[in-house]
C-alpha cells in the first residue's frame, strides 16, 4: 500500500479535528440500524432519510425525485 503524502496527512489531521464532521458521524451512528418500525416492518422513509444524510456527508448532489410505481417490491 502506498504511503500518504504530507498533504494527505494534513488533510486527515484537519478532518479529525473537525467538530462538524464528528457531529455528522455521531448523527449517523445514533440512527443506524433503525430501519424497522416497532412492529417489525421496514420504514422506507427512514431509509430515504439515511441515504440523504449519507449523500450530504459525502457531498453528492441529490438526484431528482422519481416516483416509484408498482405493487410488488423485494429487498
Amino acid at each position: 500500500m502506498d504511503k500518504f503524502t504530507e498533504a494527505e496527512k494534513n488533510e486527515l489531521r484537519r478532518a479529525a479535528h473537525s467538530k462538524e464532521l464528528r457531529e455528522d458521524f455521531r448523527h449517523i451512528s445514533r440512527n443506524r440500524h433503525q430501519f424497522r418500525t416497532a412492529n417489525g416492518n421496514i420504514d422506507i422513509d427512514t431509509i430515504v432519510r439515511y441515504v440523504a444524510d449519507i449523500n450530504t456527508l459525502v457531498n453528492h448532489t441529490p438526484k431528482p425525485f422519481k416516483k416509484i410505481t408498482g405493487n410488488s417490491f423485494k429487498m
